[in-house]
């Protein structure tokens, strides 16, 4: 892709596999939240529920496709639960995690562990920037930059 699609903004991220034994108690992390992604058939189109606290977001993502390993413009349009309904209703994958936040070396980290599937604990980290995102040392539990691997991309978890 040479050019960012107007409106979008660019989503710099990491992603490492987890060595499960090394992580935290996620339960004493705060801000644990549940999220449910319903990836549309026939798109790049994302359907998100977020509820953590007291809270419920809804959003749906245009992602537009790779510009590197670690970078993707992507747009965000906020639904009330009325417009998140009746797009639920569309075809698509589903995918249901726990995500904690975990801060190391004054970076903010995912955990996300994906409920009622046997997948990989991914960990990771968005940035302003792609030198930010490219001296990251992530936390010892994370033991392989997945990054810019498919087969560990969120969509590629999701079941029918």
């Amino acid at each position: 892709m040479t050019s960012r699609p107007k409106y979008s903004q660019l989503e710099i991220e990491r992603r490492w596999l987890t060595d499960e034994r090394l992580l935290p108690d996620l339960s004493a992390l705060p801000g644990r939240r549940l999220i449910t992604d319903k990836y549309l058939s026939h798109g790049r189109l994302r359907l998100r529920k977020i509820e953590g606290g007291d809270e419920v977001q809804y959003k749906l993502c245009k992602k537009y496709g790779k510009c590197s390993e670690i970078v993707e413009p992507i747009t965000n349009l906020y639904l009330t639960a009325e417009e998140y309904e009746l797009l639920a209703d569309l075809p698509g994958r589903m995918l249901v995690r726990q995500r904690f936040l975990y801060r190391y070396q004054d970076v903010s980290f995912s955990i996300n562990v994906v409920v009622g599937k046997q997948v990989p604990v991914i960990a990771e980290a968005e940035f302003a920037s792609e030198m930010e995102a490219r001296e990251c040392e992530p936390p010892p539990f994370c033991i392989e930059d997945v990054s810019g691997r498919i087969e560990y991309e969120a969509v590629r978890m999701a079941v029918d």
